[in-house]
């Protein structure tokens, strides 16, 4: 093929042509677009806001001004786009598209002024409604081998959660932990299904406040630094959920732990039992192996970029999309600098 317009820089950051890059820095282009909030998308995004305009999601802006604050709502140059609307550039043309794996979550498409298409999924999940149509595409390969395929569904999953931290408030409390996203799905599942409060750090109920402003159910939660929490905390009979930078109690008495990963540690199984009052159990929001080829189709891309930067099976997925969808495909090498050619 002729030269791409696509590459995966060491950073990690995504970069179409010389306009723009993906959740990293790159100093030679004037836009950055974030997918979403979750840390190894967020590389050098101090360094971002000083140098580019951001474009992201209006969910993911107001997931990071909850979060973070600090001048975020003062700024210009961070850029809260809604799906389906395009934002012209000096060369082109973006648009987002709702990825499923969070809320904000985006695909991008980077239309250039020739008409030639090029995305990026982000992290997604399977099945979606709007798939990106591109000419190339950069894809997540988070579960990139065949060996990463579920035959258990997301419906199953989140029924055991909930049937797990019932059977457990017999016993005690239970502490929840999880990453952004994974979090606030996991209380979604458990809100209101449950006769037991449930405590979270002043940067939980945050976040969950911004879950409900952009249409998911309200989550009654009580901020754990109340008067209210220290009750709650006394009767024993209590959940308490703990997001990025919030402490797990050290040794738990007398209570369960549970923590919901994206990340399947077992193909047929959600739940992973450690011990009488420890669990783990997979709600993931990223599409196994099965569901990234399905996607990757559906993008009707000609050429496809394994991203290799960000952990998965890069090198197994390039080569899945060439025998069994015919497609060009390469893993991602990382770059230092890009030079295009189309």
């Amino acid at each position: 093929m002729t030269a791409s317009r696509v590459m995966v820089a060491a950073s990690g950051a995504v970069i179409f042509g010389s306009e723009m890059a993906c959740d990293g820095f790159y100093a030679e282009v004037p836009i950055r677009v974030q997918t979403h909030i979750h840390d190894d998308h967020m590389a050098d995004f101090n360094s971002s806001k000083g140098n580019q305009d951001i474009v992201m999601s209006q969910a993911t802006r107001d997931l990071l001004i909850a979060e973070f604050n600090a001048d975020l709502p003062y700024r210009s140059n961070v850029i809260g786009a809604d799906y389906g609307v395009p934002i012209s550039t000096g060369g082109g043309v973006i648009w987002l598209l709702s990825s499923g794996h969070m809320l904000g979550a985006a695909q991008v498409l980077y239309e250039f002024a020739d008409r030639y298409r090029v995305g990026y999924s982000g992290d997604f999940s399977w099945p979606i409604n709007d798939v990106i149509q591109v000419d190339e595409l950069v894809v997540d390969s988070t579960y990139g081998s065949p060996d990463n395929t579920r035959t258990f569904t997301q419906a199953e999953a989140e029924a055991r959660l909930l049937d797990l931290v019932t059977e457990r408030l017999r016993f005690g409390p239970v502490h929840i932990k999880a990453h952004r996203g994974t979090l606030q799905r996991g209380l979604q599942v458990v809100a209101g299904s449950v006769s037991a409060p449930i405590l979270a750090s002043p940067r939980v109920c945050a976040a969950m406040a911004v879950y409900h402003r952009h249409g998911y159910v309200g989550v009654d939660l009580v901020d754990v630094s109340t008067d209210v929490a220290t009750e709650s905390l006394q009767h024993g009979r209590y959940i308490q959920v703990y997001g990025p930078g919030d402490r797990l109690p050290v040794d738990p008495v007398s209570s369960s732990s549970v923590n919901l990963t994206a990340y399947m540690s077992q193909p047929n199984d959600p739940v992973t039992v450690y011990s009488e009052n420890s669990y783990s159990v997979a709600i993931s929001n990223h599409a196994d192996f099965d569901g990234t080829l399905a996607y990757v189709r559906a993008t009707g891309a000609r050429y496809v970029i394994t991203d290799n930067s960000r952990g998965g099976k890069a090198h197994e997925l390039a080569a899945a999309i060439r025998s069994r969808l015919g497609v060009e495909a390469v893993a991602s090498m990382g770059a230092s600098t890009f030079e295009w050619g189309r």
